[in-house]
């Protein structure tokens, strides 16, 4: 039994073989997950520069995607995930957590 309701379902895209040499193999396979998405927008300002009150922004996604256990996941796969007003967007991982409970993995988090 799952922490956490896994409700959702993800698409992880692993790619095999050599792109350069076109034997590139996809393989896509639906994964049952919690995922948490989000935006915020991120300020910066100069000051480095001698311009004093130049700002940047920029908007950035963010998304935590939590699955059950020990998941088959790898920094390299991609994945693919369609939200409830069907906008369908596509993530790579930034970081893989697996959280341990008496050292048995009890759920994996993927940072994106």
């Amino acid at each position: 039994m799952a922490i956490m309701p896994m409700k959702q379902t993800v698409t992880r895209i692993r790619k095999s073989g050599s792109d350069w040499d076109g034997t590139e193999a996809e393989e896509r396979t639906q994964l049952k997950c919690a995922i948490t998405e989000g935006a915020k927008l991120v300020r910066s300002m100069s000051g480095t520069s001698g311009v004093q009150g130049v700002t940047s922004s920029e908007d950035v996604s963010t998304a935590q995607i939590y699955f059950d256990k020990l998941a088959d996941v790898q920094i390299t796969d991609e994945f693919e995930y369609t939200n409830e007003l069907g906008i369908t967007r596509k993530y790579s991982p930034l970081t893989i957590d697996i959280k341990r409970l008496n050292g048995k993995p009890i759920l994996t988090v993927v940072s994106v």
